[in-house]
């Protein structure tokens, strides 16, 4: 068969041709609705003019119903393929030799389903331009564009055959009252219509009115018969069948209560008391027999008292709390009230009335405040109020967590084992401390700030009642995290070889420890104790007899301690080293001139050379980062130009050093220059 549908498919599009020759026809989905286990939903067709093959592609909802099969309307013949596979897909193709017409109105298809479930599936179209289409008798496709105009939807409807089951109650009340019944149901499933009668002793009530509770549509109550109620609703065919859970008021009639008894009795005459399922068909569902479809109900008197509503009043109270006001609303055909209080609590004042002032003993108790009205008939049913007398929080226990931390440690854990009676936590903390989860609980999570100071740490417990004792102190030390106090300074200058020049850092922190640094124009690196360097550990650092090309070396110091971070001097000390030699005439005439300053990408450099040696120009930052270095060896005298690249700098201010020394001399240029990068 596949192979068959295949040349079919091919055939088809082999005698396609560009263009329209006519319209498709309209496909329009019948709609069902079904009280049975299996039903056939036919399809339509109208304007089914000179059509030989067809591919249509439907979709219907799995949870109601399955596809079992689709068969040929009369009058088409031909053969059909079909594909049900999918759940909740219909896939059909039809073909037959030469064109066919079918008056308006035909059934082309009649697709058979099973129940799955009780509801209602729309019966869809799905066209993605080549799933639904048809071709004439030359095998030309027809048009059908737009889809909706050529592809109706419909509906199936699986629905029980049985009508819900409809409930009256049995009413007790005080003679010349007005009385509310409501009408309750169950089984009430995708109802499109009802009608019903109630019948009713006119002398014991009399008809006022009703409440449409569920909202059924076109609801309407006649009582122009006296001692009968004619009750009826219709969705209108446009509408949606309703549905309503079992126990579910359909409406409610209310009634003035005279006395006496008169029963509430459902009168079916077969058509009087009937529910009809799903529009647009309504079909009648069964309501035989008529005692398991419609329960009757009945009203008579009932002089004792109505039961008591709720007990307004406290239901927590502080031991040893006086006047105390418990109420009732006033209790219909009540003359008296009846309280019950527990044992440690004393009526003051109200007995027999519907509020009372009591008072509670020092004790703490749990028990329970009940009333109910009485009159001469009897009692009516009591209220009952669960109440509790509540003492000041036990004393706190010890609070358990760290008792060292650092400023600015985060989220450090305190906690205290559940303190009796306590509805709130009071957590007392050292300076500089903060809660920054669990506020008001047994268990906190603290912020040590960079200023917290040491302390202790203490709880205790509230409630409405006042505060418990608090819990004994914790103690906890707050360390000191690393600090520069006084940045390092550059020395005075002294000559190669001779002299000592040292850098001094103040510091302070818990447990702290110095590592001096030494910056040689390309990296910080650790110093060690040796015969040039003494007290790389400490506070002070002393250069023994530095050499000459350390000149201009820069050094920081590192403090580290118990907490972190570390802290670390700016850098910015420099040890300046100066040759044993007098400064010879020439010395002014080492010039440099620096443009365009500032500079964008790159800066020139115009320089004057007075004497031989080694030349090394550096350019570096405020921090004193070597950025660029150029060294040119034995240069000689005379008037220089150089080109430095600054692209890679980031815009700021930088120091462009240049030092030329040889075995007698040594000459130094400093020169600020300013990178912007506006042209990027």
């Amino acid at each position: 068969m596949k192979n068959f549908i295949r040349f079919i498919c091919l055939l088809i599009c082999c005698l396609a041709t560009a263009g329209y020759t006519q319209n498709a026809p309209r496909s329009i989905a019948g709609t069902v609705v079904c009280l049975e286990p299996a039903a056939t939903l036919p399809v339509y067709a109208e304007d089914f003019n000179n059509i030989s093959s067809c591919n249509l592609k439907l979709s219907y909802d799995p949870t109601i119903a399955t596809a079992t099969g689709v068969t040929i309307g009369p009058g088409m013949g031909g053969l059909i393929s079909t594909n049900l596979t999918n759940p909740g897909i219909i896939i059909l193709g039809w073909f037959t030799s030469g064109g066919i017409n079918l008056p308006d109105s035909s059934v082309i298809f009649n697709i058979q389903f099973d129940k799955v479930n009780s509801g209602i599936s729309t019966i869809s179209w799905i066209d993605d331009g080549y799933s639904c289409e048809y071709n004439d008798g030359n095998f030309e496709p027809l048009n059908d564009m737009p889809a909706d105009e050529y592809y109706l939807e419909g509906s199936l409807v699986f629905q029980s055959p049985e009508a819900p089951v409809t409930m009256l109650p049995d009413i007790a009340l005080a003679p010349g009252t007005n009385v509310e019944i409501p009408v309750r149901v169950a089984d009430f499933q995708m109802i499109g219509s009802f009608s019903l009668n109630l019948q009713f002793d006119p002398s014991v009530m009399t008809w006022l009115s009703f409440n449409n509770y569920s909202g059924f549509p076109g609801m309407v109550v006649d009582g122009s018969q006296q001692g009968n109620l004619q009750i009826s609703g219709l969705v209108p065919e446009d509408g949606t069948p309703l549905s309503l859970n079992d126990n579910d008021t359909l409406l409610v009639l209310s009634f003035g209560y005279l006395d006496g008894f008169s029963s509430l009795s459902w009168i079916d005459n077969g058509s009087s008391c009937q529910y009809a399922g799903a529009l647009p068909v309504y079909p009648v569902l069964n309501d035989i027999p008529q005692s398991t479809h419609y329960i009757n109900g009945s009203v008579s008197a009932n002089a004792l008292p109505a039961s008591a509503g709720t007990i307004s009043g406290p239901s927590d109270v502080c031991s040893g709390s006086s006047g105390i006001v418990y109420s009732v609303p006033v209790i219909a055909y009540a003359t008296g009230y009846q309280w019950d209080v527990p044992s440690g609590v004393s009526i003051v004042s109200g007995q027999n009335s519907n509020t009372i002032v009591v008072d509670f003993n020092p004790e703490v108790f749990t028990g329970i405040i009940s009333v109910f009205g009485t009159n001469d008939f009897g009692n009516g049913e009591p209220a009952s109020l669960n109440v509790a007398s509540i003492g000041q929080p036990a004393a706190a226990g010890p609070v358990s967590g760290p008792q060292e931390v650092c400023q600015g440690q985060e989220e450090v854990l305190f906690t205290v084992q559940p303190i009796q009676g306590t509805t709130s936590y009071n957590w007392i903390l050292p300076e500089g401390a903060t809660i920054v989860a669990g506020s008001g609980t047994n268990s906190v999570t603290v912020t040590f700030s960079l200023s917290a100071i040491s302390g202790a740490i203490a709880v205790f417990g509230s409630n409405m009642c006042g505060s418990g004792p608090v819990s004994p102190p914790l103690p906890v030390t707050v360390k000191e995290i690393p600090l520069i106090l006084t940045q390092p300074l550059s020395p005075p200058a002294i000559y190669a070889g001779s002299g000592n020049a040292r850098f001094f850092v103040h510091a302070s922190g818990t447990g702290i420890s110095f590592q001096w640094q030494e910056y040689s124009f390309s990296s910080w690196t650790d110093l060690d104790e040796n015969g040039m360097y003494s007290g790389v550990h400490a506070d002070t650092l002393v250069i023994l007899d530095p050499e000459i090309s350390m000149n201009g070396f820069s050094y920081r110091c590192v403090v580290s301690g118990e907490c972190e971070p570390d802290a670390v001097s700016d850098g910015n000390a420099t040890l300046t080293v100066l040759l044993p030699v007098g400064v010879p005439p020439v010395r002014n005439q080492f010039k440099t001139f620096v443009y365009p300053n500032p500079c964008n990408d790159y800066f020139n450099l115009n320089y004057f050379i007075p004497f031989k040696g080694e030349l090394q120009i550096t350019v570096q930052n405020l921090l004193g980062e070597t950025t660029e270095l150029i060294h040119e060896f034995n240069a000689g005298p005379g008037d220089y130009q150089a080109c430095i690249k600054t692209a890679g700098l980031a815009p700021g201010v930088y120091l462009l050093n240049m030092k030329l020394n040889n075995e007698i001399n040594l000459m130094i240029s400093t020169t600020k220059i300013v990178c912007t990068h506006w042209s990027q």
